[in-house]
């Protein structure tokens, strides 16, 4: 996949709207320069012309003619001019010596009455300007005259002008466009540096050093501070599964290892010498007993990846459910020989019937055992084991309550640990492994519930399962 740089995107948008921004500013100056310059012009074209229109006057002649007196009018030295009358023929009374012979039309002009025309290779800019002079206003009214004044003048100065402008606004825009990049880079440069120290600090993060704490640049960042936490959690989260694979392992091999030791013994100490058949048939039976000792261990940490594994995946299908009552029922008459063996009384205590769960029947009846069990185990002769089934808020909760000699606080946040054991001795001696309350936890997990635990030592344990309805 092509890598793409934040950096340099962000840049070019900018670079780009400034660009857009700049084309346009300059096609509004050259709209804005262009008019203002060439309505100077215009204005004084007109003036000229009407400096010319004034200087028209009575020849004085028998023929009522009109005359052109240019005394004291001064032209510029490439102006064009032509002035001519109207009402006697079109006769010219006056151009400028450089006014072309031929090719100049002035039939259209624009609104304005300018006409642009290229003479002798330069382009010009000329005002139509008409009035009306009137010669022996004293006799019959005097006779009418209406004069015409084209003026033109060079008009290359106007456009190298308005050219400048544009020069100016576009050298300025590209000085802006290069120095708005260069600042923009150093800026997002030192801006995005807590970003680059975020991600260092979490480069250095491997199997062998979990430690990350969050540089300060990147917690005092607004916008980095979520990332910042969220990397930092989930790092936690991430040590703490690896802490537990590992300590899992650990674990289990321990226990493994001490089960086959315990076979190995057993029939190192049966090889030492001859037997007699009944004590070959004792031994064997002692080695039969620990191997069934040794594959429940392996089955239920079989049973327990397969509910970890379920846990991470989706909840399970909603048709996949099963009445918990009915699996109670049926856990209390299961273990009612080793609570009579143990002097110990069960009670089953249900609030209402058809209790659905997202269990299947397996499920259902691993996680009631192993908290029955539990309780048995750990109640004193005489006392009492409670199974509660009540209904609250959308979930089915199963308490489990025993007046055993409690948990202590310090030993009370592993019991859900795998191979944990509050006292290894008596555990071995009863035949658990400590994968019960796991198991249950990766039950609860599945199906999308929880499990809590408080207990009091001397008083009792008291187990809460929380399972939503299905």
């Amino acid at each position: 996949m092509k890598e793409h740089s934040i950096t340099r995107r962000l840049i070019t948008a900018v670079l780009l709207l400034e660009l857009l921004a700049a084309l346009v500013l300059i096609g509004l100056t050259v709209f804005y320069e262009g008019h203002v310059r060439f309505h100077a012009f215009d204005v004084m074209l007109h003036g000229h012309a009407d400096t010319l229109l004034g200087a028209v006057s009575d020849a004085e002649d028998e023929g009522d003619h009109l005359m052109l007196a240019m005394a004291g009018i001064v032209i510029p030295k490439h102006d064009l001019f032509r002035v001519q009358d109207d009402d006697d023929g079109g006769r010219v009374l006056g151009q400028s010596s450089t006014w072309p012979a031929t090719g100049m039309k002035f039939a259209q002009t624009d609104k304005h009455g300018t006409l642009r025309l290229h003479v002798n290779g330069r382009r010009y800019r000329f005002i139509q300007v008409q009035g009306v002079r009137v010669v022996d206003p004293g006799k019959d009214g005097g006779v009418t005259h209406h004069v015409t004044v084209f003026y033109g003048a060079q008009a290359e100065q106007v456009l190298e002008e308005v050219n400048e402008a544009v020069r100016f606004y576009a050298i300025a825009s590209i000085l802006l466009l290069a120095i708005t990049g260069l600042v923009m880079a150093w800026f997002l440069r030192r801006g995005l540096a807590p970003l680059r120290e975020l991600a260092d600090e979490a480069g250095r993060v491997s199997a062998e050093q979990w430690q990350f704490t969050a540089p300060e640049s990147a917690r005092a960042t607004r916008e980095l501070s979520p990332l910042a936490h969220a990397i930092e959690a989930a790092l936690g989260r991430l040590q703490q599964s690896f802490q537990q694979q590992e300590r899992f392992t650990s674990d289990a091999a321990h226990e493994l290892k001490t089960d086959v030791a315990i076979v190995k013994s057993s029939l190192q100490l049966l090889a030492m010498r001859s037997r007699s058949v009944e004590e070959y048939k004792q031994g064997l039976e002692v080695c039969l007993r620990d191997c069934l000792r040794m594959e429940g261990t392996v089955q239920e940490m079989l049973t327990l990846a397969g509910m970890q594994y379920a846990s991470r995946q989706e909840i399970a299908s909603p048709t996949v459910t099963t009445d918990i009552v009915p699996c109670a029922r049926e856990t209390i008459l299961r273990f009612a020989a080793l609570a009579q063996l143990r002097e110990v009384q069960t009670k089953l205590m249900v609030t209402e019937d058809g209790m659905t769960v997202r269990l299947d029947s397996k499920e259902c009846a691993l996680l009631c055992s192993n908290l029955l069990h539990n309780a048995i185990q750990h109640s004193p002769p005489s006392s009492e084991v409670k199974m509660v089934l009540v209904h609250e808020r959308g979930s089915h909760v199963l308490i489990v309550e025993d007046a055993g000699e409690g948990i202590a606080p310090d030993v009370l946040p592993h019991v859900f640990e795998p191979f944990f054991r509050g006292d290894a001795s008596r555990d071995r001696k009863s035949g658990g492994t400590g994968l019960g309350l796991a198991i249950c936890k990766a039950i609860c997990e599945k199906a999308g519930g929880s499990i809590e635990i408080a207990s009091v030592l001397g008083q009792g344990t008291r187990v809460v399962a929380r399972l939503p309805e299905a």
